[in-house]
């Protein structure tokens, strides 16, 4: 496809429609076409896309896992963007999302939106700082990340820092008890 056809292709694709309309007509390009389209996606385009979920919980997640195999780059990307607290996390049958979040040394920016989340995530959210937990002791464990996250608490407010310690501390104590499929 050239440019002008993959502009044109783009546009449509962006018109406010379903996330899982947008995912199967991304599945009926050519990869490398796919990933120009969505390597070229504006913050704002992939906000509507993974966070005006409408009950596309589903679809959401099944687009990020077609994601991965397209371009990790606009993967991490979008899974950034579902770490909003106001919007709650992105839950579905489907948290490949959630897998690669644990089973993967995520990129620095990554690592810093799911420490603001534990960080800003209301008490009584319970499921989702669970879940948020989960990736804390992952990247922890799995990748000596505790210093990154003592390094990024540092760089709070003084009077944020007892608080996000006392958040983390808690998550890391916690026991993981999802498998993320």
């Amino acid at each position: 496809m050239n440019d002008k056809e993959l502009d044109e292709t783009k546009k449509q694709l962006m018109k406010p429609d379903w996330t899982e309309n947008l995912h199967h007509a991304l599945e009926e390009l050519q990869p490398e076409d796919a990933k120009k389209i969505i390597e070229s996606m504006t913050d704002n385009e992939i906000y509507s896309k993974v966070n005006n979920r409408r009950f596309q919980e589903d679809y959401i997640a099944d687009y990020l896992e077609f994601l991965w195999d397209i371009s990790e780059s606009s993967f991490w990307k979008h899974v950034k963007t579902t770490l909003d607290v106001n919007q709650n996390l992105l839950w579905s049958d489907n948290m490949f999302h959630f897998k690669m979040l644990c089973s993967e040394n995520i990129p620095d920016d990554i690592m810093a939106a799911i420490i603001k989340y534990a960080i800003e995530c209301p008490a009584d959210q319970k499921l989702d700082l669970e879940t948020i937990g989960c990736v804390i002791k992952a990247q922890v464990n799995d990748f000596g990340r505790l210093q990154e996250i003592r390094y990024y608490i540092s760089l709070l407010d003084k009077s944020q820092q007892t608080s996000a310690n006392e958040r983390i501390n808690e998550l890391l104590k916690c026991d993981c008890n999802y498998q993320f499929n």
